[in-house]
């Protein structure tokens, strides 16, 4: 049976992923390595076949480093791949191992290609703005680094592909998302609160902006899914 068609939000990362297509009688029919890029706007996913996606992202700071391709150069595309690196985890989900099992095997080669890399200054800034949820003011993450504000949004946006103002923006827009969806009756007034809006409605525009749906309509499709 395949899913029924449902709201994807925005999101900046590329994810390596393996696509895994079953038959109806629940036998493998194929299986294929693809980049999927980040997308920036809300879109729907709709499968016309049953198809299971098993993938690991990458850290947009660390897409040119580890995989030679740019944030923004895949932007809004999904790429075949073919890379040595994953023959294990593609041979697993060929003989019908479980997730875990690919998922691991995928992650190993990652975190090889992740081992030595050094960490800059622009890289420490765009993960600052992920562990808080983009709700810190960018100008004390800045100051925080010692970046003058022309340095900041130069090299951000040169590594990461968004300005950190669009960045921040859609982190946010995910962990209100994501703080939603662990509670059955969201206060939506304090969600907009704890993740720094200037108040309800400016939560609700921001989101209904990038998602085309109110905050309520949105938790009400997700919860349906």
């Amino acid at each position: 049976m395949t899913a029924a068609p449902h709201r994807m939000v925005p999101f900046w990362y590329i994810s390596v992923v393996i696509w895994r297509e079953w038959t109806v009688s629940g036998e493998i029919a194929d299986v294929r390595l693809r980049f999927h890029g980040p997308q920036p706007n809300s879109y729907f996913y709709a499968p016309k076949r049953p198809i299971e996606l098993i993938g690991i992202a990458i850290a947009p700071e660390l897409a040119q480093k580890v995989l030679g391709i740019s944030n923004e150069d895949c932007a809004g595309q999904i790429i075949d791949w073919q890379s040595s690196d994953f023959g294990k985890a593609l041979r697993l989900a060929s003989c019908g191992s479980q997730v875990a099992a690919i998922a691991e095997a995928m992650a190993q080669p990652i975190l090889n290609m992740t081992a030595d890399l050094g960490k800059s200054d622009v890289d420490l800034t765009v993960a600052m703005v992920r562990r808080v949820g983009g709700t810190a003011p960018l100008h004390a993450i800045r100051e925080r680094i010692g970046l003058c504000e022309r340095q900041f949004r130069l090299r951000f946006k040169e590594r990461v592909g968004l300005s950190a103002k669009a960045y921040s923006r859609i982190v946010r827009a995910n962990a209100v998302i994501a703080a939603a969806d662990r509670t059955e009756t969201p206060d939506w007034a304090a969600l907009s609160y704890q993740y720094g809006f200037f108040d309800q409605a400016h939560m609700i525009n921001d989101l209904r902006s990038l998602t085309g749906r109110s905050p309520a309509l949105l938790n009400i499709e997700r919860n349906a899914e």
